[in-house]
This record gives structure tokens, C-alpha cells and sequence, in this order.
């Protein structure tokens, strides 16, 4: 797929015929962001948040897609992940070309039980390779696992593929809310990772009882990763303020942190 936005035309090109749903679900076009973003706008940090990054979205991504995606994130920044899930793909992805330009799928959940760990580190996974391979071959043996947890609500499958019976290997608390964010469209869920963690008692701020803030502010500033039981506390507090916008208030704080934290 190549996208691009001429004025306020969103022009999608594919190599697979693409109906206009398909795209506005991908895309989250059908989102009602005005209704969003009135229930976020709660302080002068939210706000400002809003109006630098009005027009962002949660794309819906493919399950599998996010569940392969996030494994891999762990412990890398944003251009580190690009150029892994780059060789991923071209390494043991399908090969594509569309208007002149060559691009590789990801590989199948199939594709990476045949792969040995070898091969994955090759394209730069590290541990995350062991992740990978075991993920994948609980997905081939349980078909039906995504649609066990897309029937599940926000709650049970982040205990499930996180902690439960239904765990993924090297998933925890972070990688299981991004999963469900982006793969499962469950919008309370709350990622938490170093930059939430920054910022949160300054996003929240004026929402949350003081003594709750002044614990949380402590426990942040700790300078190492939070405890789950002070993960749950972080993300709880979140969804009771911003219930099924949850997802979007931690990308607009995520997003405008890295903006406003950068240089503390």
C-alpha cells in the first residue's frame, strides 16, 4: 500500500484491490476525534498535546502484524525497530512491487516456526528471536487464538497474554498494551514505557488526588522500570479518567513528551 495526502484527499494505492472501508477502518478515519479529544482535553498539558498533534490516529493494525511488531520493539527506539522489521521482511517476507517500488510483507506466523534462531539474529533480533519463534508456534497451534482474545474484553486478554495461560513468550505488561491497542483496536489500554513514565504526573496533573501523585512521582522517578502492581496503578488511574480514550490520551502524552521532556 502507498499512501500519501494531497490538501484534505487521502490518495491510497495498492497492489490488492482496497474497498473504502477497508481503508477508513485502517486508517481509524471512522474515529470521532472531535468527541476524542473534548473528553482528553483536561489540563493545560492536554491540551497543548492536542493541538500540536491534532489529526493523529490508532491505525488498526492486523493482529498477527501488531503481535510480531511488538515483540520485536522491545528495548529499541523507533529507527532500530524500522530497520529490524525492514530485514525481517526482506529476508523471509514475500517480495512486492508497486508503481516501480519494492517492498516485502512481513512473514507468516508459519514462516517464522520453520525459521531457525540463527536466521532470526541475522536480521538483527537478538533475544527477541526466541520471543518470536515460540509466539509464533502458540499462534500455528491455537488458530483460533486472536479471535479468543478479540472476544475477550481489555482486561482478561491483557492478564491472558501477558500473565495467563494464553501468554506470549517475552510479552509483558507494556508489549501486551501495545498489542491490543494496535492489533485488537481495545482503546483502554495505557502503554507504559520511559517516556509515559516522564511524564505522567505532569499529564495528569489536577486529575489525580495528591497523595496518589505524590506516590506515583516517587515511584517514576525512580530512574528503573516500574513493578506491575505500580503499572496497573498508573494504567487504572488512566482509564478511570479517560475510559475508552485511554488509548489516544497515552499517544498524545507520548507524543508530546518526547517535545516537552527532551531536554530535562
Amino acid at each position: 500500500m502507498k499512501v500519501c495526502q494531497q490538501n484534505n484527499k487521502l490518495i491510497v494505492t495498492s497492489d490488492r484491490e482496497l474497498d473504502e472501508k477497508e481503508i477508513v477502518s485502517f486508517f481509524a478515519l471512522d474515529d470521532d476525534m472531535e468527541k476524542c479529544n473534548a473528553s482528553i482535553a483536561l489540563n493545560l498539558f492536554l491540551r497543548s498535546a492536542i493541538s500540536r498533534y491534532s489529526g493523529i490516529r490508532i491505525l488498526r493494525q492486523a493482529p498477527v502484524e501488531a503481535i510480531i511488531s511488538y515483540i520485536c520493539a522491545q528495548n529499541k527506539n523507533i529507527p532500530a525497530i524500522e530497520r529490524m522489521i525492514s530485514e525481517l521482511s526482506c529476508k523471509y517476507g514475500l517480495r512486492r512491487e508497486l508503481d516501480g517500488i519494492v517492498f516485502y510483507t512481513l512473514p507468516t506466523m508459519e514462516d517464522l516456526t520453520r525459521l531457525s534462531l540463527r536466521k532470526l539474529c541475522e536480521a538483527g533480533l537478538g533475544y527477541r528471536a526466541k520471543y518470536l519463534v515460540c509466539s509464533a508456534k502458540k499462534l500455528v497451534q491455537c488458530d483460533t487464538f486472536t479471535e479468543k482474545i478479540e472476544n475477550m474484553n481489555y482486561f482478561q486478554a491483557w492478564q491472558s497474554i501477558a500473565f495467563g495461560n494464553m501468554k506470549l513468550a517475552g510479552v509483558g505488561p507494556k508489549v501486551a498494551d501495545c498489542i491490543l491497542l494496535y492489533g485488537f483496536n481495545m482503546m483502554e489500554a495505557f502503554p507504559i514505557d520511559v517516556w509515559i513514565s516522564r511524564s505522567f504526573t505532569t499529564a495528569l496533573a489536577e486529575l489525580v488526588d495528591r497523595d496518589e501523585m505524590d506516590f506515583l512521582r516517587v515511584e517514576c522517578d525512580k530512574k528503573m522500570k516500574i513493578d506491575k502492581s505500580t503499572y496497573l496503578r498508573m494504567g487504572n488511574l488512566a482509564r478511570r479518567i479517560f475510559k475508552n480514550y485511554s488509548g489516544y490520551a497515552q499517544l498524545y502524552t507520548y507524543m508530546y513528551s518526547k517535545d516537552y521532556f527532551r531536554y530535562f
